[in-house]
């Protein structure tokens, strides 16, 4: 048995000891196993260990709000002229700001897998894209996951808001190899599997069906009015859920009163994560408010309609700028302000629509601020994010970060804060940035570099003020592969042609646009890059 086997399942035990005044669960271990894991634990067990140091001091409690396509210069604290948002930029004046912060990856799903887990979601069957209505739970259940790690030292865990990670397993009860989970009865494995506590919100944004799912299902189906999933024509030949057959636009009939109305969506979801934070006690929690805003269709409440000086997409930033103000104030009224860590970013960054490469604005508005391309592209609007972090108790106010941190490290970090040992098999691809939060000297190995990727798999790597991508072009929706020399994973060795270098290289002090390619003036550096991209792809983690 592997010492990160037994860890994994000294995590699991842990998780059920932790549910075991909620719900009855009964665990059959083998003898030999669990002689195995004793003595682990008589060996002094570095996570046991770590847990007893923490637990002597008052544990903050985290919201995480994770903004749904909210571009670098969505926010008044990134320098947006022509949209306000004093409730973000409260959280962000009053915490630290993070200049070069990642989403990994440039949409969904990658994103909010990578924040679970820790690791580069082009690593799972799903690869570079998005989970669809019919597809399964794409964590394992079995892995460590960021809720997992602070459930065992005692955190209550919620999720509020949109899940997209799919439900259920193949082969499983309630599951169809074609149409997926059945919506009209229970959803799992989903969010409670994985280590979460308790779920309320939509299954994704931007797909059907649109209705609520609290737990395991699906909130006000009416008896006897079921639902049922109408595929697109594409995907009824499929032989399994992992043939992916392009962005599908699959229809759901039946139970229109399950149904939500998109412009009720934020408010009511903030309404439950207001509620869940004036229900917390004496146990600390992890709320991860995944909100909807400000992803397609843009359809804010009526109150804020028409307020905005670049119409509905600013009426939405407002929305969402509100919603912030709710949660902060929710917490102040509770006096859990002091010892509570807020962390805002997004998913990805903000798109306008899935044209080609450019800088995109509404109405004068800069929606990625300073950089070239959008959401599903690797170019630097796809992928960087805004980031800020507010605990009163231990960040200084005020503070402005370089450090280059993506959306992955949150896993490492938040075990460090814990004076958690992870598993090695447990977040491969996230690196602690603690002592960048709080301003101390590092104790472990830092972040150097982060691996980028397009949905369509064309992949980059960021070291230092050094950007390389592995192809031409931003790899995003309509990125065709026959026309860009790429450099896939299982494309290295395309020839040169010196009209149309097979790769890009930018520095991004220089040349925060991506404007001038330097693919042809400094070779070594093209090189080295292109080998750490290429190890961290095939080597199976970048943390060692």
């Amino acid at each position: 048995m592997t010492m990160g086997l037994i860890q994994n399942i000294m995590f699991i035990m842990k998780q059920v000891l932790n549910q075991s005044l909620l719900e009855v669960k009964i665990v059959t271990i083998p003898a030999i196993l669990l002689l195995s894991i004793l003595a682990t634990v008589s060996c002094k067990n570095k996570i046991d260990h770590k847990i007893e140091v923490v637990s002597k001091n008052k544990k903050p409690n985290i919201v995480f709000i994770f903004a749904d396509d909210l571009g670098y210069g969505d926010v008044s604290f990134n320098g947006a002229k022509k949209v306000n948002t004093p409730n973000i930029d409260r959280l962000a004046s009053e915490g630290i700001v993070f200049n070069n912060a990642y989403a990994p990856h440039s949409v969904c799903t990658p994103s909010r897998y990578s924040l679970m887990c820790g690791r580069y979601a082009w690593r799972t069957w799903n690869g570079h894209t998005t989970v669809w209505a019919n597809d399964p739970l794409l964590i394992d259940t079995t892995r460590v996951t960021l809720p997992k790690v602070l459930k065992s030292v005692g955190y209550k865990t919620a999720i509020i808001g949109k899940w997209h990670l799919g439900f259920g397993t193949p082969g499983a009860k309630n599951w169809d190899d074609l149409k997926g989970p059945d919506f009209n009865k229970e959803l799992r494995p989903g969010p409670l599997e994985v280590g979460f506590d308790y779920f309320y919100g939509i299954p994704h944004t931007g797909q059907k069906p649109n209705v609520y799912i609290e737990n395991y299902h699906v909130v006000g189906l009416g008896k006897g009015e079921d639902m049922e999933v109408v595929l697109d024509d594409r995907w009824k030949n499929r032989s399994t859920y992992l043939d992916r057959i392009g962005v599908p636009d699959h229809k759901f009939i039946g139970n229109v009163g399950a149904r939500y109305d998109h412009d009720d969506l934020a408010v009511h979801l903030t309404e439950n994560a207001v509620d869940y934070i004036n229900k917390q006690n004496e146990e600390p929690f992890f709320l991860y408010f995944a909100h909807r805003n400000v992803h397609a269709p843009l359809k804010p409440n009526p109150k804020f309609q028409g307020i905005s000086e670049i119409g509905v997409y600013g009426d939405f930033i407002n929305e969402f700028d509100w919603s912030v103000g709710q949660v902060l104030d929710a917490l102040e009224r509770k006096g859990l302000s002091q010892n509570t860590i807020v962390i805002l970013s997004s998913d990805n960054g903000g798109v306008k629509n899935y044209k080609a490469s450019q800088f995109i604005e509404i109405n004068g508005h800069k929606i990625n601020g300073p950089f070239f391309g959008q959401k599903t592209e690797v170019f630097e609007g796809g992928v960087h994010v805004p980031l800020a972090i507010r605990w009163p108790d231990r960040i200084k106010p005020g503070s402005r970060s370089n450090a280059i941190v993506a959306l992955t490290d949150f896993f490492a970090t938040i075990a460090d804060l814990n004076d958690i040992t992870l598993p090695y098999n447990a977040g491969e691809d996230s690196f602690s940035f603690l002592s960048e939060l709080l301003q101390t000297k590092p104790e472990k190995p830092q972040r150097q570099s982060v691996v980028l990727d397009a949905t369509s798999g064309l992949m980059a790597i960021r070291r230092g003020e050094w950007k390389f991508i592995a192809g031409q072009g931003g790899g995003g929706i309509h990125w065709d592969e026959k026309q860009n020399i790429s450099m896939l994973p299982h494309k290295w060795n395309y020839p040169e042609d010196h009209g149309n270098p097979p790769g890009q290289l930018y520095n991004l002090i220089k040349d925060t646009s991506e404007a001038t390619n330097l693919y042809y003036q400094y070779p070594k550096m093209v090189t080295e890059l292109k080998a750490e991209l290429r190890e961290i792809e095939y080597s199976g983690r970048s943390r060692k």
